[in-house]
């Protein structure tokens, strides 16, 4: 089943029940640890309502790795749109991680997690594969708006490079901080990001 915007977003009342509860326990304990019956009991709902709008369990996972998708890159979206240069984009990105990070994504990045707690279920591994040619594509997006320090224009091949080299360092930071909870490799991500401006 292909999940589409509008199994997020919903006038049903039951289904934003469904999918809060199962955000907040995917999230908080994990996806292989997240029963339908508790997903149930936390949203207040029938299995009926469930599975009107979600067949199985994993329409539930993609229907969360989706939010969070567009969660994170409307974010950065919105911060590439303000700021011109690469430099202020990535200071402003991190100034805003870090408060989300003490607010919001205490266990670390919400995508990768549930990512790597799926590697048996082939279904959502093909979306998550499917997802990261993404979020390379909409980074370089954003970069093709962005002034460089050196001043020197990028090449498609370039501006691809520094996507993906961003997305890598993004989620292995995020994953020691999940981790370790250590805002030390926040800092270092922002100057590993920084030093991709050369």
């Amino acid at each position: 089943m292909k999940i589409q915007k509008e199994l997020i977003r919903s006038e049903d009342p039951a289904k934003e029940r469904i999918l809060k509860a199962a955000f907040k326990l995917f999230y908080s304990k994990g996806y292989p640890n997240t029963g339908i019956n508790e997903i149930l009991e936390e949203a207040g709902a029938f299995k009926k309502s469930l599975y009107i709008h979600f067949p199985s369990k994993k329409d539930l996972g993609k229907a969360y790795l989706l939010e969070q998708e567009e969660a994170i890159l409307g974010f950065v979206k919105r911060i590439a749109k303000r700021e011109k240069k690469y430099s202020d984009f990535i200071k402003s990105w991190m100034k805003m991680l870090r408060r989300g990070l003490k607010n919001t994504y205490v266990y670390g990045c919400p995508y990768a997690n549930l990512s790597n707690q799926t590697h048996d279920e082939p279904e959502i591994s093909d979306f998550v594969k499917v997802a990261l040619n993404r979020w390379v594509q909409d980074f370089e997006n954003c970069l093709k708006e962005i002034a460089w320090n050196s001043k020197k224009a990028k090449t498609e091949s370039e501006l691809k490079d520094i996507s993906e080299s961003i997305l890598f360092y993004y989620q292995g930071a995020l994953q020691l901080y999940g981790m370790s909870g250590d805002f030390k490799h926040i800092h270092r991500l922002e100057k590993a990001l920084l030093s991709l401006d050369k």
